[in-house]
């Protein structure tokens, strides 16, 4: 991702201006004395560019009516957390009489463990808040344990009605999106020819409301585009702004811009963008290779695999109709088409189908490096991914790809439309993940200076579906763009690689610490340096460029994330005793985690919801006597990638890191 226009002033204090942390702090108290109950804030939890709480954590709040009894509907809860939230609104940050207002996310994330998570986003008069998406955390009865994510102070007297029209506004951010442009990327750079966007675009449909939803013909692009008004927080200033999204090359690249539309704008006529940001991840991505032509034997695979061939415990309690069939069989054929992944060659849009015999047997009996065994293989790693992250609890109530959700829970329809194109794609690899309901397109193609395809590299192909997990659980399954800011775009990165990874080397005596070196066939792989003990990146390098690294990148700062994850798994597993165990209490504490993770998190936030989610994992899947060290032990992991107690960022942008190496004092509580 690459943001290319921000005219936001990310070096703007609000924290000074309202006051400093003390006055936050007595804020806090005031609220608490007046809710009858414990409210704590740290100092070291304001997002200084909104002057907001980035966490509020609860004590002593009471429970729901009949707060004994546990899931809930998810009504219950929603309404719970947004009531909570209007009761301690002036301990986050909002002035008395300020309007905080918050729209819910239809479905509760529940964490395996039962921590419940609502994502809740900022609205005034109608119009959504862009970035300002916090999430309440909630155990079964209906407590609050806690408030993250980020908010900001919007007055009453900002407007609600455009004076730029949106076809003018329309017009400025098109032109935007059909430059011409040089794309790098780790296998080198794609050309980018600019798009004719001379023709007027045609409103499609326009509903009613304040934010005046609307949608464009596509023009020169590939979708028709979608159009909204919202507030743009700048830090000094909060801007009425039309937001549009715009994708081309296949989906390969995805647009989003925010233009001014208030009476702000200077010339009406010609309004500028405030925001303009590249959201696609340019990073790369039967008989099939099981992890790449170089470590793996070119061998029949059944599909789907058997559950005792992956790393993940098998759910004592299987989701209904798990796992299922991988591919549907039709009049006796069956193809690369099933419930969960739609795989075909990106030149001809065809599946590989075969015959069956009367039984239902039959084989994807492809030859290497062909477009068929491309895509038979991408077919293969899709589906793994899909039943890995099911055992992790990513399940059709929390946004996975499924045509039909056999429990009826979330919306369905949204496979992973998976190409395998028979030469390269722009940025080789990558990933477009919608919201829940709509299908999550992957494309993958060659290396041009290997002539590998990155469809038979799990490696590229479990990097990018992991953008998808990550995108839908932290960004809630309404608009699944919970990672927008540096911080947030950079752990992206950084989950993948820890995925990609992990998964193999679960199996294997030797750690394995680089990503990508079969496909680009270089030993270093594609990151600044191998992800092992001696990883020398530090959260207080972010912004920087120490000995010669550069941490001034979204995918360089991802591997600090990716290389702190894999030391805390390193280290759980030290504490248990058991690689195994360790692998599997680091990935359920992620992916619990990422689901409390609100939206454009800092690592910091992140590191908490994590070890929140490990703390949930007491008494089942770690003992009450092995938690304490445990728990040690992801602190250390952390502490030593200087994310300890004492670190701190004013907000998820790559200024004013500060590293920390402290671990929590006796008594703290995550």
């Amino acid at each position: 991702m690459t943001q290319l226009i921000d005219k936001r002033n990310l070096e703007y204090d609000r924290l000074a201006e309202v006051g400093g942390a003390d006055a936050f702090l007595e804020e806090t108290a005031r609220v608490a004395e007046s809710v009858h109950h414990t409210l704590i804030a740290d100092d070291n939890k304001v997002n200084r560019f909104t002057g907001h709480l980035t966490e509020l954590r609860v004590e002593g709040a009471p429970a729901l009516p009949d707060g004994a009894r546990d899931g809930r509907p998810d009504g219950e809860y929603i309404a719970r957390a947004k009531e909570y939230l209007a009761s301690v609104a002036e301990a986050i940050g909002f002035a008395s009489g300020e309007p905080a207002e918050f729209e819910a996310d239809p479905k509760v994330m529940a964490t395996s463990e039962g921590l419940r998570a609502v994502s809740l986003q900022q609205t005034l008069n109608g119009i959504e808040v862009w970035g300002m998406a916090p999430k309440v955390w909630l155990r079964g009865d209906g407590t609050v344990d806690r408030v993250v994510g980020d908010t900001a102070s919007v007055g009453v007297d900002v407007p609600t009605m455009p004076v730029v029209p949106p076809e003018t506004a329309l017009a400025v951010a098109a032109a935007k999106a059909a430059e011409a442009r040089t794309l790098e990327g780790p296998f080198g750079s794609d050309e980018l020819p600019a798009l004719d966007v001379s023709a007027d675009f045609s409103r499609l449909t326009q509903q009613a409301g304040n934010a005046q939803p609307m949608t464009f013909d596509r023009g020169p692009f590939d979708e028709a585009i979608p159009a909204r008004l919202v507030y743009l927080y700048m830090g000094d200033a909060v801007r009425l702004a039309w937001s549009f999204e715009f994708s081309r090359e296949q989906g390969a690249v995805q647009y989003h811009a925010l233009v001014e539309a208030d009476d702000r704008a200077a010339d009406r006529s010609a309004p500028q963008i405030l925001y303009f940001q590249d959201l696609t991840s340019h990073v790369i991505a039967g008989r099939v290779f099981r992890r790449n032509p170089a470590e793996s034997t070119f061998d029949r695979a059944p599909f789907p695999l058997p559950l005792s061939d992956y790393p993940t415990e098998p759910p004592a309690r299987p989701p209904a109709g798990f796992p299922g069939p991988w591919a549907t069989r039709t009049d006796g054929h069956v193809s690369t088409v099933g419930n969960n992944v739609l795989a075909v060659d990106g030149a001809t849009r065809r599946s590989v189908e075969i015959d069956v015999d009367p039984e239902g047997n039959g084989v994807f009996d492809t030859e290497p490096d062909t477009p068929d065994q491309f895509v038979t293989n991408i077919f293969f790693f899709c589906n793994y991914m899909h039943d890995f992250f099911v055992m992790l609890d990513f399940a059709e109530e929390h946004g996975n790809f499924q045509t039909v959700n056999v429990t009826g829970l979330g919306r369905g329809a949204d496979p992973v439309h998976a190409f395998a194109h028979p030469g390269s794609v722009v940025g080789t690899a990558n990933m477009a993940t919608p919201a829940d309901g709509s299908a999550a397109v992957m494309n993958m193609g060659l290396v041009a200076q290997t002539g590998r395809h990155t469809a038979n590299d799990a490696d590229v192909v479990f990097h990018e579906f992991v953008h998808g997990v990550t995108n839908r659980l932290v960004g809630g399954l309404h608009d699944a763009a919970g990672l927008r800011e540096m911080q947030s775009r950079a752990m992206g990165e950084g989950w993948s690689d820890f995925f990609a990874l992990t998964t193999r080397n679960y199996f294997q005596d030797r750690e394995r610490t680089v990503v990508g070196n079969w496909v680009v066939d270089n030993d270093r792989g594609i990151r600044q340096r191998p992800y092992d003990e001696e990883y020398p990146g530090s959260f207080g390098d972010i912004g920087r460029r120490p000995d010669g690294l550069d941490y001034t990148k979204i995918h360089n700062v991802g591997e600090i994330w990716c290389a702190t994850l894999m030391e805390m798994t390193r280290r759980i597993g030290a504490a248990l005793g058991s690689k195994q165990r360790g692998y599997r209490i680091a990935w359920q504490s992620v992916v619990d985690g990422l689901k409390l993770t609100p939206k454009n998190p800092t690592l910091l936030v992140a590191r908490d919801a994590i070890l929140r989610a490990l703390r949930d994992l007491a008494g089942h899947k770690v003992t009450e006597a092995e938690y304490p060290a445990v728990r040690q032990a992801a602190w250390e992991s952390f502490a030593r990638f200087g994310m300890g107690f004492d670190a701190f960022c004013p907000n998820a942008s790559f200024t004013g890191c500060r590293a920390g190496t402290q671990l929590p004092p006796e008594g703290h509580e995550d």
